[in-house]
């Protein structure tokens, strides 16, 4: 198993900026054409840290990014001035206004998390921490894709309430993940169990994919009852995407609290695209499980989308990829 180092764009609700917004009625919204992951500082890489940048922009008539501003960084001091360099070097279709192009302003968010890439047909323990097995079938497919999951580590060191909150496609990498994860241990700590979350990455020993598309989340507003009542939750998602990760159906598979956040949560599915499953090295239609967290604590209120809490630290650093 290696260990990639991992960008993650996800786009928020827009700020107030004296532009239109991209998503206005009546524009035809930016569609991007060039969208790197921004480069992991390699002096934070090597001590392990992690976190999220969210940056204002506006996108040019040109294509370009214009004005770029930092919004909110956690932790501070760390990414900014990765995040800022890496959204300059975009490239975009610009918006359109009745047919002719418009400067907008939209706002994203760039996560910098650590990935594990299960590559090879058979998992391998290291550390207590054994790599999940690729499943027989999709390697024989030549289909890759990605898992994540969700779980606590318990102050004795074993895994509790593991439970997977993407996968793509759905299936056999979400069994491998999870089975995998429940195997796992950690070194004994004082205190309370730690949630955690892991990534991982299936890709063929041969693979030819390269760096993927990044995923891309919509935007909607947080509820204000949810607001109010400072309630936290998520919802589960079935989704079917086409072969460039656009999603084209939805269906809620549960809800926690019940139908709290179903609206928003349709309204982002709606406007995201995902990181797309591959056959033999291409991009391919596929259905996926997505979950969507919200936390007014963690975003403004109305706010967006809760980004996952930190990773476990002190794993080597790898190279930099994008979902």
């Amino acid at each position: 198993m290696k260990l990639l180092l991992h960008a993650v764009l996800l786009l928020a609700a827009p700020a107030a900026l004296a532009w239109p917004r991209c998503e206005q009625a009546g524009l035809t919204p930016p569609v991007a054409i060039e969208r790197a992951a921004p480069a992991y500082p390699p002096a934070v890489r090597e001590i392990g840290i992690e976190g999220a940048v969210e940056l204002a922009m506006t996108i040019l008539r040109d294509g370009h990014v214009g004005w770029v501003r930092v919004v909110r960084a956690e932790p501070p001091g760390y990414f900014e001035s990765a995040a800022i360099t890496g959204v300059r070097a975009w490239r975009f279709e610009p918006a359109r206004r009745d047919g002719e192009p418009v400067e907008c302003r939209l706002q994203t968010r760039v996560r910098f998390t650590l990935v594990d890439t299960a590559d090879v047909p058979e998992g391998s323990a290291a550390a207590g921490h054994p790599a999940p097995v690729y499943p027989q079938s999709l390697l024989a497919e030549r289909i890759e894709g990605y898992a994540e999951v969700r779980f606590d580590a318990m102050p004795d060191g074993s895994v509790a309430n593991a439970t997977v909150t993407m996968a793509m496609p759905r299936g056999e990498f979400e069994a491998a993940a999870l089975a995998a994860v429940r195997g796992w241990r950690f070194l004994p700590a004082a205190g309370d169990a730690r949630p955690m979350t892991r990534h991982f990455e299936f890709r063929l020993p041969d693979s030819t994919q390269g760096v993927p598309p990044p995923t891309t989340f919509g935007s909607a507003p947080f509820p204000m009852e949810a607001c109010r009542q400072r309630l936290k939750g998520h919802v589960r998602l079935e989704v079917a995407t086409d072969a460039t990760g656009a999603i084209q159906s939805t269906r809620i598979l549960s809800a926690e609290p019940a139908r709290m956040f179903d609206r928003p949560a349709l309204a982002i599915a709606r406007a995201s695209r995902l990181t797309p499953a591959y056959r033999d090295g291409q991009p391919m239609a596929a259905t996926a499980l997505l979950t969507l967290f919200f936390d007014p604590d963690k975003a403004r209120c109305p706010g967006s989308l809760n980004p996952d809490p930190p990773w476990p630290q002190g794993r080597p650093p790898s190279r930099v990829s994008a979902r």
